[in-house]
């Protein structure tokens, strides 16, 4: 599509992966079994709509060498390198903002690195319908539908229909909601009206400045002024107006807010890897649900992820519902349980140690 835009957000520690996901590695360049990381397959995702040069990334400046790395045909000048975090509404401003000033009728679709899609022909006939939507000055979401009482996500409920499309319906957005307990997301799944908050976004950039001069002036003018700045003069207005910005995700900022958000239901087999469990889980398992990745034994362990990173062999018997990671100068040995507890343990050891190396 001439007009379509992909702007990836590759920030973040992912420290519920550690220690193989750190501040200077964090998740998103961690491999999957294709053998790409997960900004590579984000990007794949996106190229048939979108090519390397029509692709942005926004990223930490001390990891803008690994995005270089593993995009080496999205171009330089467009991976956009943040100081440091001010989230998600300011990433994505700064890069509608930027493109905007390129190509003023450009519609942007907002991905994040650390995703994985499985049902990826699904996906692309969802950004179809919203790209339709967006042309219409619609601010489109696409929402996954549960399946599963997830505790650890966001929830959009959605009510009457919008349009249909492209195998698809689009739904005025209600509200967002925090993400549940337990009971509260069965309710939700019974409902039948709530899906999953994936952080999907596809909307014209300037359909979305205007969302944020009328909800977030104060970052907006102060992004529009880094963006319009002499190239000279840019870096030193990023390294001075940056920091001052609202820290705040796109969903507080904006579509909270906003009375123009669209969502679209869908079965991607979308997964937010963000625990060990989940990213075991991604690779193979043999028949007693044990999923390793290198040199590993077992006898009667099931229910298990191995994810060896040396030379050594790990040897288990008898575990249930365990994960082992074994790195070159540490261990690490958790209860499926206690998963999301991965990064207490990440702050511990920097608090132990000084800062978390790769």
């Amino acid at each position: 599509m001439k007009h379509f835009y992909a702007i990836i957000l590759a920030g973040g520690s992912g420290t519920r992966l550690w220690p193989l996901s750190t501040p200077s590695f964090p998740k998103q360049f961690l491999p999957l079994p294709t053998g790409n990381s997960m900004i590579q397959e984000t990007l794949l995702r996106v190229a048939p709509l979108a090519p390397a040069d029509q692709t942005w990334v926004v990223t930490g400046k001390h990891m803008a060498p690994l995005v270089e790395e593993h995009l080496p045909t999205v171009p330089s000048n467009q991976i956009l390198k943040e100081p440091m975090g001010r989230g998600s509404a300011a990433a994505i401003a700064w890069a509608a903002a930027a493109i905007a000033h390129k190509d003023p009728e450009a519609i942007l679709g907002i991905f994040s690195a650390d995703h994985v899609i499985a049902n990826v022909p699904t996906f692309r006939q969802t950004l179809q319908l919203a790209c339709e939507l967006a042309e219409q000055d619609r601010l489109v979401t696409i929402g996954i539908k549960p399946t599963s009482p997830e505790t650890g996500f966001g929830y959009i409920r959605f009510a009457d229909a919008v349009c249909e499309g492209h195998g698809h319906q689009a739904c005025r957005a209600e509200k967002f909601v925090e993400k549940p307990n337990r009971e509260t997301a069965e309710s939700y799944l019974r409902d039948g009206h709530y899906v999953w908050n994936a952080g999907i976004f596809i909307w014209k950039a300037s359909a979305f400045l205007a969302e944020m001069q009328e909800h977030l002036p104060d970052s907006a003018q102060k992004i529009d002024t880094i963006v319009n700045a002499p190239t000279d003069h840019q870096s030193q207005l990023l390294e001075e107006l940056w920091p001052t910005l609202e820290n705040i995700t796109v969903d507080y900022a904006v579509l909270e807010k906003t009375t123009n958000l669209v969502v679209i239901p869908a079965d991607l087999g979308w997964g937010d890897v963000g625990n060990w469990e989940q990213y075991g889980d991604l690779f193979p398992a043999d028949a007693q649900g044990v999923h390793a990745v290198g040199n590993h034994t077992g006898f009667g362990s099931q229910n298990v992820v191995i994810f060896n990173n040396t030379e050594r062999r790990i040897y288990t018997i008898g575990l249930e519902d365990v994960i082992v990671v074994e790195m070159d100068d540490l261990t690490v040995i958790c209860h499926k349980s206690h998963v999301q507890r991965v990064k207490e343990l990440a702050e511990h050891h920097r608090n132990q140690t000084g800062p978390l190396q790769s």
